[in-house]
């Protein structure tokens, strides 16, 4: 007989559902760019196209790290910490006392900080370890 698969905890889920929003809004950001670079003068054209390139690979690898958390890849905890650690560091950089994008930062800072506090939880662990 077949042991039947153990149940991912709400948190596991809630953190893959987190990484797969943060994959939307990467590719968002791709699309943005690359129309973005389009209004620019031409010599800006290559740069603005490989920063969307740059920003869509990030949100392909942000689902990827979504679909693995959720299946229970022991690889999508560190890839959800490192992301999270970007994430916390780019929305810190945005006080530098100007008159910076403040709720967009805001609103990335508590993504990061709410994402860390889910994959360091003790359930998620354990549903990622089991993977042999």
């Amino acid at each position: 007989m077949s042991e039947a698969a153990p149940a991912r905890p709400r948190a596991a889920t809630w953190a893959g559902a987190l990484l797969l929003v943060e994959a939307l809004g990467m590719i968002g950001v791709a699309v943005y760019l690359a129309i973005a670079s389009f209004g620019d003068p031409i010599e800006h054209l290559g740069g603005g196209l490989f920063l969307a390139v740059l920003a869509a690979g990030s949100g392909l690898f942000l689902a990827q790290a979504g679909r693995a958390m959720l299946d229970g890849r022991a690889w999508a905890r560190s890839a959800a910490v490192v992301w999270q650690v970007l994430q916390l560091g780019v929305a810190l950089g945005t006080f530098d006392g100007g008159e910076g994008p403040v709720p967009l930062a805001l609103v990335l800072a508590a993504l990061a900080i709410a994402g860390m506090v889910l994959v360091l939880r003790r359930s998620v662990t354990g549903w990622l370890r089991r993977e042999a």
